[in-house]
Order: structure tokens, then sequence, then C-alpha cells
């Protein structure tokens, strides 16, 4: 496994929930072989999300031990591709569809949705507030030369990112383009200490609105809806079990779990359960139709939603 592709993160959860390295997860997974791996992205992590989840699946199933590898959807797909993970929860449509099509899981269920969105210092100098979309935020910010840091990671966010990108006809080069190679938190570290711009999804950025200065400042638009999926790689060396905590995320305990997680006794959940009645994935994404998205249906995505990052953290 090429270690230095993934980003150094180590976490102990409440019961037995682990973030493990890549360059130690094959070992520790063989060491534990009854283990559910969930490949899951730093989104999940960071917001605090992941732990609340899984600490309250173990309580419906104590027996049921879930290790986690934290990483961009990118690389998380294709830990799923080498069946170095059982399960996955990632957020790229696109990267999502052409993981089906290439025949490395028979579908993808959505299991719940936020926002992106595009964050900078308060006095806002690029002015992107009066913007009309995301793209035609981006394009301003890139007309100025004002500083944007990218994750860079091959994350859902960073292909959401280059799809904006290209959208708004921008080519990121120069000094005011700054790929950090890291996960949300640390990026939106970085954006804030250079005052600069970046993409976020909104649960990071309400878990570190204490310690940041930065603000949303386009938020509530269509091409920014975040919608996160359960995919069920066919590589999987622990398919039937994965399925046991595939199958909770979707139940109304699941659901019900993730409607209530909250930060700092917030009046609003950081992310909302999918219902097929009220809930539509993004502009262009691939259409989901029941609760899953079918080999058949993989081709739907739209072509613009960015490639793999130079550098993945």
């Amino acid at each position: 496994m090429d270690t230095a592709r993934l980003a150094a993160r180590t976490r102990r959860a409440p019961g037995p929930v682990f973030a493990l390295i890549l360059g130690v997860c094959a070992g520790a997974c063989r060491a534990d072989p009854d283990a559910i791996v969930l490949g899951a992205t730093t989104s999940t992590y960071d917001s605090g999300l992941l732990e609340h989840l899984i600490s309250r699946f173990n309580d419906d199933h104590p027996g049921v031990r879930v290790r986690t590898v934290i990483a961009g959807s990118g690389e998380a797909l294709e830990l799923g591709r080498t069946g170095d993970v059982d399960l996955l929860l990632v957020h790229a449509p696109d990267a999502e569809a052409r993981f089906i099509a290439a025949g490395h899981a028979p579908r993808l269920r959505p299991v719940m949705y936020n926002s992106f969105v595009i964050v900078g210092p308060p006095g806002d100098p690029a002015r992107i507030r009066e913007a009309e979309s995301p793209a035609e935020a981006f394009a301003t910010i890139a007309r100025d030369g004002h500083r944007f840091v990218s994750r860079g990671d091959s994350s859902g966010t960073h292909y959401r990112e280059v799809a904006l990108w290209r959208e708004a006809g921008v080519t990121m080069r120069g000094a005011w383009y700054v790929e950090s190679g890291q996960g949300q938190a640390t990026t939106l570290h970085v954006a804030n200490e250079r005052t600069a711009y970046a993409l976020t999804d909104g649960a990071t950025l309400t878990v570190l609105s204490d310690v940041l200065e930065l603000e949303a400042l386009v938020a509530d638009h269509p091409a920014l809806r975040n919608v996160y999926s359960l995919l069920e790689p066919r590589a999987a060396l622990r398919a039937g079990v994965a399925a046991v905590l595939a199958d909770w995320f979707l139940s109304e305990t699941g659901r019900r779990a993730i409607d209530e997680f909250r930060v700092r006794g917030g009046d609003e959940p950081l992310f909302i359960p999918w219902t097929f009645e009220d809930a539509a994935p993004p502009d262009g994404a691939p259409a989901l139709e029941g609760d899953s998205l079918s080999i058949a249906d993989s081709g739907r995505g739209s072509a613009a939603r960015g490639s793999p990052a130079h550098h993945v953290g």
C-alpha cells in the first residue's frame, strides 16, 4: 500500500471504534478478522458524526466490532476496489457512479445529506456575498487573485470544488491557489491563517466555528447539495457482516441517530437523513430512484464533477 497517500490520523472513539492509518490497516484487520472495516470521509470524522453513529450502532449490536479508515472519498473508493474496506460512506457522486459502472459495487444507497458552503474572511475582500451562484463566486475569487485554499486530496469536497472551477471557466494556477493536501479541518485552519477562501461542508465549519474567523459567504444553492451514500464493495472480505452496519445506517434507528446529531446543543441537525419524498441529488449528480443506484443507472452522472487530485491527504 502507498502509505504516503493517506493522511495519518488516529483517534480512539467510544467503544471498539478506531481511525486507522492506511499503512497499518491491513495488519490490524488481519489481527481482528471479524471486525467490519468502514471507509469513511474526513468530514464525517472531523465533525464527530462518525463516533456518534458507531457508538449508537454498538448499543444495538454490541457483538459487532467496527474499525474505520478515514480518507477522502476518492481514496476510500480505491480501498474498496482493493478489498481493504468492507463498506464505504462517501460523498463523490460521479466517482461513485464510475465505481459502480466498473463493477466494484452493485449499487449505492444514499443515507444523508447536508450542504457545502464557500467560506472566507469576514471582510469578504472579493465580495462574493453578492454572487448569484457558487461558480460566479469562484470566478470572482480567481479574477482578482484572492487566496483560495483547496483540500487537493481527491475527496468529495475537492471533486465538487473542481467542478465549480470548471463551471466558472477557471484554471487553478498561480500563487493565489494553494492545495493543503489535508482533510477538511486542517484545510479550514490553513484558510483561516491565510485569510483565504475555501469550500467546506457545513458540518465541519459548525464544529470549528469557535476557533475560526471564517464566515459562510455563499450557501443554500442547489449546486452545493452534498449527498453521502453507502456502497458495499464486491471485494469486501466481510460483506455479510458489513451489510448489518449498512442496513442499520438506513434503518429508522440509524436515521434517527443522524437527525439527532448536534454540536454544542445546536437547534439544527448537521446532517439530514435521506428521504425520497423531499430530497433530491444535486443538479448533474446520478439519478437516485427507490433506495439505490444500480449499475444500469450509473452513467447518468455529470462528467464535470472533477478528476482525482494531484495531492492526497
